[in-house]
């Protein structure tokens, strides 16, 4: 923004005469070419990481780039006819290098890890082992704190979060055991979530069900599944709804139909609805989740550093 403001500044300066030694346009011909690299820099970077870490565009974002691209040619053009070859791209390249400044430090800077947090005076609804899927380190400690997650397998949060599971459970020596348990956050299935306009998990009830019948008709191959409908490390991956019911066919047998069925998964859903909407503030719910005895949390977190000490300190463990 500072940029195009000084730009448009530039602008209301610049005049039709000759760029001589002294002169204001000459002293514009070195600040426009570099704010033009600057804008370059820029579009490459955000296009960049469009591309290869977020793996969606956004057409507002991408037409900014593409107009600061367009800018910066033609600032490019108009310099060159006017002040020396060198000069212009010599200060063309610092701006470049400013913006790979400013990309280099957002890539060394993580936001500070946050949550939103809630306690109740009755305990919270609680899992077994029988239920849902349970991760633990090892052979674990003794008296292990168990905690509760409840996730969407669609959501892209969720899968940043599971991601840090592994080392989690790792670095706390099986301290905790967490109970994994997906829950569409679709308003076709969901009844605390208002429906809208638009469904942003469109799909999420029957990605559940499936999951779910893999997990009572063949428990040893949840993990396996689990891990391709959580996109199998990238946050942003599709999951067809077509591939979900071909993988869950092959693991389960061709009753897939009447596994989808079972009174266990209806009853599991109601309870992890039932802990959903207590947790629901203000009519507002999310995952991911974590809920404890009487506690939860919804963190938005970088490193197991950040999730340890928001464990720690939301859920009073």
């Amino acid at each position: 923004a500072v940029i195009y403001l000084l730009l448009a500044i530039c602008t209301l300066f610049l005049s039709g005469e000759p760029a001589q030694d002294g002169s204001l346009n000459r002293l514009l011909l070195w600040i426009m070419p570099m704010f033009g690299g600057s804008l370059a820099g820029a579009a490459l970077w955000f296009s960049w990481l469009q591309a290869g870490v977020l793996h969606a565009f956004c057409k507002y974002c991408t037409a900014l780039h593409l107009l600061g691209c367009i800018m910066a040619m033609t600032i490019m053009v108009y310099a060159l006819k006017q002040a020396s070859v060198r000069q212009t791209w010599s200060f063309f390249a610092a701006g470049v290098a400013t913006a790979m400044l400013f990309a280099f430090v957002q890539t060394r800077t993580a936001p500070a890890s946050i949550y939103a947090a809630g306690t109740t005076d009755s305990d919270l609804p609680s899992f077994s082992e029988d239920e849902v899927p349970v991760l633990q380190a090892g052979s674990g400690a003794q008296d292990p704190q168990d905690i509760t997650l409840l996730f969407d397998f669609q959501c892209t949060h969720c899968r940043r979060l599971h991601a840090l599971l592994p080392e989690l459970l790792e670095r706390t020596a099986g301290h905790y055991r967490i109970f994994l348990c997906p829950i569409p956050i679709s308003s076709a299935c969901n009844p605390y979530i208002p429906a809208t306009g638009i469904d942003r998990f469109a799909g999420s009830c029957q990605l559940t069900r499936y999951a779910m019948a893999v997990w009572y008709s063949n428990p040893g191959a949840f993990g396996e599944y689990g891990d391709w409908l959580l996109g199998n490390g990238d946050p942003r991956a599709k999951i067809d709804l077509t591939e979900a019911e071909r993988l869950a066919r092959s693991l389960i047998g061709n009753n897939l139909e009447g596994a989808v069925q079972n009174p266990r998964i209806d009853a599991y859903l109601r309870k992890a609805e039932e802990l959903f909407g207590r947790t629901t503030r203000a009519g507002q719910g999310a995952v991911p989740l974590l809920a404890g005895d009487k506690s939860w949390v919804v963190p938005e977190v970088n490193d197991v550093d950040g999730l340890m000490q928001l464990i720690h300190d939301g859920l009073q463990m």
